[in-house]
């Protein structure tokens, strides 16, 4: 019997263990990746980031990666895991998932499910996507093809939960895309498929999970911030307060945010709600107070040296720890690259 194929657009940290969850299911898998370094490193077995479980996977199987998209006509599901980043800005960039989209639309054929993994705001898919895919290929999305949205969840460096046993949502253009979505999920994740009741209220969930950690981290930062003027221990009191077994979830202060997501997403949804005549003033403030960090973490260096005697410009700085999370080797959004910048904007030396 013929195995399906299933083509995976973009091979980092997304696509490339969804990928291999795909292949270790039984589909045979396309992977599609515009970056020769990361397509020449899957197909020699190698991880495209530091990730030991990834790495043992690629040497057990043999997966097939190409930069180009030549061949997904003979895939049945498409499915997009490409960045969308935010500009110097903050504004969102659709570029990748648009090009993405653009190159799809070239090989589409009839009877296929497009699946948009990628972080977007709600209405991308309707607005954007869809005019991509049904202009360049001439079909009609619900009649030829089929179009659907599951934002990823996974969560880097984490042993428990990972892309084969997390929750998912989906939302379809239609009912034939969001049965076919389902299907397709309960045949790879062990783990709970919840249908939403649309294509806008699927992009929705990612905004909301991860402007709802962004707001909360941005309250106990604040907090930081107020008590070390108070002389209260911030972290004590946080501990304090997750004593009580409802109705609080902990949250701890750092340097900043970061990571692809909690310091992205949010500003898809306000510039979204901005274009539509809403103002999120609350995910705004929250963007501030968490982007103001490093600079926090600045001053508060500068008043240690100060209580030992010395200046911090007469002084060599140490920054350990580049990556935005312990034990993973991300630095995008990293607050670390933003302390950094910043020691060097005032001349002070840092190794």
């Amino acid at each position: 019997m013929k195995k399906e194929v299933v083509a995976v657009i973009g091979l980092g940290y997304v696509g490339l263990p969804l990928a291999l969850l795909v292949d270790s299911k039984g589909y045979d898998v396309i992977g599609i990746d515009y970056d020769v370094r990361k397509v020449d490193s899957v197909n020699s077995g190698k991880s495209t980031f530091v990730d030991q479980e990834i790495s043992t996977q690629l040497q057990a199987r043999k997966l097939n990666a190409q930069n180009n998209y030549a061949g997904i006509e003979k895939a049945q599901v498409v499915i997009v895991c490409v960045p969308t980043p935010v500009d110097s800005e903050y504004m969102p960039d659709l570029g990748p998932v648009s090009s993405a989209c653009t190159e799809i639309s070239k090989n589409l054929v009839r009877g296929q499910l497009v699946i948009i993994e990628s972080t977007i705001n709600p209405g991308v898919c309707e607005e954007v996507i869809l005019p991509i895919l049904e202009k360049h290929s001439g079909l009609v999305c619900g009649r030829d093809f089929f179009l659907a949205h599951c934002p990823e969840r996974i969560n880097p460096g984490d042993e428990k939960w990972n892309v084969s046993n997390i929750n998912r949502v989906v939302g379809g253009y239609d009912k034939k895309s969001l049965d076919l979505a389902v299907q397709f999920y309960e045949s790879i994740i062990e783990a709970s498929i919840k249908p939403m009741g649309s294509l806008k209220e699927a992009e929705a969930v990612k905004i909301v999970e991860n402007s709802f950690r962004d707001i909360n981290i941005a309250f106990v930062n604040e907090l930081a911030m107020s008590f070390t003027k108070l002389g209260i221990d911030v972290v004590n009191v946080i501990d304090g307060a997750a004593t009580k077994p409802f109705a609080f979830m902990a949250h701890y202060p750092g340097a900043g945010v970061g990571g692809h997501c909690i310091p992205v997403d949010p500003y898809y949804l306000i510039e979204y709600a901005k274009q539509n005549g809403f103002n999120h003033k609350f995910l705004a403030v929250a963007r501030e107070i968490n982007n103001a960090m490093p600079q926090f973490v600045i001053d508060q260096l500068k008043e240690s040296f100060l209580d030992i005697g010395k200046k911090i410009e007469d002084s060599k700085v140490t920054v350990l720890g580049l990556s935005y999370k312990a034990n993973v080797g991300d630095v995008r959004e990293s607050p670390a690259i933003e302390i950094i910048k910043l020691l060097r904007k005032k001349s002070y030396t840092q190794t």
